[in-house]
């Protein structure tokens, strides 16, 4: 089968089913997202984590599990929702990614017509990375625009590997291209592999800004007065001090998904 093949049968291991489908499947779905993103806790604090979560718990029919049809195990689940797009905005996507992503998700709740999907997060369980399980999770948000009549699939990217040198701009990571032309970091070379089109390097997809007390406790040390910035573990940029509090904006990469 192709990656695009439709819900249900998305390889000849894995089945594809929506929260709504599977609502048995739910507590497990939030469980595996979060041991997902357990290294990075300060990204539950972003400025937009509480219409997020909103979002996600009244689209059930956008959030889907992978399913391995030999075991009954869940394999991935992908987060995302439909958002309201205007041609201006698409044709240069804002800087603040995730957070415009949740709030053009909110336009579709207040009454918008829905144009794409928003791919929030991709999950994989650590029973099954590097097995090419990250494909099929986004070949089943093009499955889900695609049954859904929407034109395509936004996401803005998060490359885990630039956490290796947060102290360089989105930009040059990118231009750090391997011998064969793609990108080093292995999830945006995902996207590429499977049709995905580079289209920004939003500098500020999603903002934490917490007193040092907050940003202390996932350090693990005392931050000095002397400190201007600081980086933390996972991050992709620097904290940067500002009185009393940090500050993190963490840039990303926009991929289209066209259908």
């Amino acid at each position: 089968m192709t990656h695009d093949a439709p819900p249900g049968a998305v390889s000849d291991r894995f089945d594809m089913f929506t929260r709504a489908e599977r609502a048995d499947l739910g507590a497990l779905m939030d469980v595996l997202v979060a041991q997902a993103w357990a290294a990075t806790p300060f990204i539950y604090s972003n400025d937009v984590e509480d219409a997020y979560l909103e979002i996600i718990r009244e689209t059930p029919a956008f959030t889907f599990g992978l399913v391995e049809r030999a075991t009954g195990r869940l394999a991935a689940v992908g987060n995302a929702a439909p958002i309201a797009v205007r041609s201006d905005d698409l044709a240069a996507l804002p800087d603040s990614g995730w957070k415009w992503q949740v709030l053009r998700a909110k336009a579709v709740r207040d009454g918008e017509p829905p144009t794409h999907l928003g791919a929030f997060t991709a999950s994989v369980s650590p029973l099954f990375r590097g097995q090419g399980v990250s494909a099929l999770v986004l070949a089943g948000f093009k499955a889900l625009a695609r049954r859904s009549g929407l034109a395509g699939v936004l996401a803005p990217v998060r490359p885990p590997s630039k956490a290796s040198c947060p102290g360089i701009d989105i930009e040059e990571f990118l231009d750090r291209a391997r011998e064969d032309g793609l990108p080093t970091d292995p999830w945006v070379r995902t996207h590429l592999r499977v049709g995905g089109r580079i289209a920004g390097t939003p500098r500020c997809a999603l903002v934490v800004d917490l007193e040092l007390d907050f940003w202390e406790v996932w350090l693990g040390r005392p931050i000095l007065p002397s400190e201007r910035s600081f980086e933390i573990p996972g991050g992709l940029a620097p904290v940067y001090v500002q009185g009393r509090r940090g500050r993190y904006e963490e840039p990303a990469i926009w991929v289209v998904h066209s259908l």
